[in-house]
């Protein structure tokens, strides 16, 4: 995927999280995302759209670059059981808000 769409989602990640509850899980941060920028969001799904799992590769690459924000979530290396987009119940990364 080309660099360029994920860094502009990027850069909407801190707004996301701003709106996000104290803890959340991926899935929670992929839905937020995918309904608050939904242009960014299919612009990058187009770049995985030769893919056999497009949505799959995406979320992933997603719930990955949270890692980049420790300065506004941590990670808390526990997994739940959470719906994601298709409302299949998978394990999701929980995340924590840094307090300021």
């Amino acid at each position: 995927m080309s660099a360029s769409k994920f860094e502009a989602l990027e850069d909407v990640y801190p707004q996301v999280i701003e709106q996000m509850k104290n803890e959340f899980d991926s899935h929670d941060f992929i839905l937020n995302l995918a309904h608050r920028y939904q242009k960014l969001y299919v612009q990058a799904l187009i770049e995985y759209a030769d893919k056999n799992q497009p949505f799959q590769s995406v979320h992933k690459e997603i719930a990955k670059r949270l890692k980049k924000f420790p300065q506004l979530v941590s990670n808390t290396g526990q997994k739940r059981n959470s719906e994601n987009i298709f409302r299949v119940n998978s394990r999701a990364e929980i995340w924590r808000k840094v307090k300021a």
